[in-house]
């Protein structure tokens, strides 16, 4: 018995260094990607959430205040702390994902029903409990960057693209081609 809670104790010192260890190394990004779920239909949707700007899906206000994701070179995982309200059902005939400044406020009557980490290797560990949807985090991710447009090549070809004779110059005033013997 002794030795079961020393050798529990010593897996679960090990399992928060290493949380701590991995937990420095993440960096934050500006926008999630959460999958959101309707119960009741059985369709998926994948929502892209910006910090501070909330999206309405269903009758949820999402809202994500701070992302973290791990470097590639370590073991995949994102930490997304977000905020879920309930508002009035909008949006229910599509299912989409709407900005919420097009969604009426929440009431004073829908209480907030989840503030709080989710994170996306274990779903479960800090869920939102609703009777029709579930979220969860699928990645962190950062913005694409603007592309620049495609460089303009211009093709070779046989005829030069600048005249050989310089400025002020007159054809008739270079020298000939040939070659003339110096005597």
């Amino acid at each position: 018995m002794k030795i079961a809670s020393r050798l529990l104790a010593a897996t679960g010192l090990a399992v928060v260094v290493a949380l701590t260890a991995s937990a420095s190394t993440m960096a934050q990004k500006n926008q999630a990607t959460l999958r959101a779920l309707d119960k009741i239909t059985g369709r998926s949707t994948d929502i892209v959430v910006k910090v501070g700007e909330p999206v309405t899906f269903g009758s949820l206000r999402v809202e994500l205040k701070t992302c973290y994701q791990a470097p590639p070179e370590e073991v995949p995982e994102s930490a997304a702390f977000l905020r879920i309200t309930s508002t009035q059902p909008v949006a229910v005939e599509t299912m989409e994902a709407v900005a919420a400044k097009d969604a009426p406020a929440a009431a004073a009557q829908n209480p907030k029903l989840f503030s709080g980490w989710m994170y996306a290797s274990s779903p479960g560990l800090n869920a939102l409990e609703h009777p029709v949807y579930d979220i969860w985090v699928i990645r962190c991710t950062a913005p694409e960057p603007v592309k620049l447009p495609e460089r303009v090549t211009i093709p070779e070809s046989v005829e030069p693209l600048y005249d050989d004779i310089p400025a002020g110059v007159t054809e008739t005033e270079t020298p000939p081609d040939e070659d003339i013997p110096i005597d």
